[in-house]
């Protein structure tokens, strides 16, 4: 059964560059996998704050990859 693995990584515009990515998850469909990535976006923007999102530039990019092990 293929599954999607959640990766997130945290950008700034100003630098033009990004964090690591990591692994924020294993979901059983493409929808599960989206959804909780839009709403973990939202919420790592809320835990930042807007200072420093604004001061930094800062956006968040996730992906959901496929993947048949977890």
């Amino acid at each position: 059964m293929i599954k999607f693995i959640l990766m997130m990584k945290i950008c700034s515009a100003i630098e033009g560059s990004c964090l690591p990515q990591y692994n924020a998850g294993v979901y059983d469909s493409w929808y599960d996998c989206a959804t909780i990535g839009t709403i973990n976006t939202l919420g790592a923007l809320k835990e930042i704050g807007p200072d420093e999102i604004n001061e930094k530039k800062l956006y968040i990019v996730f992906k959901c990859n496929p993947t048949t092990e977890a």
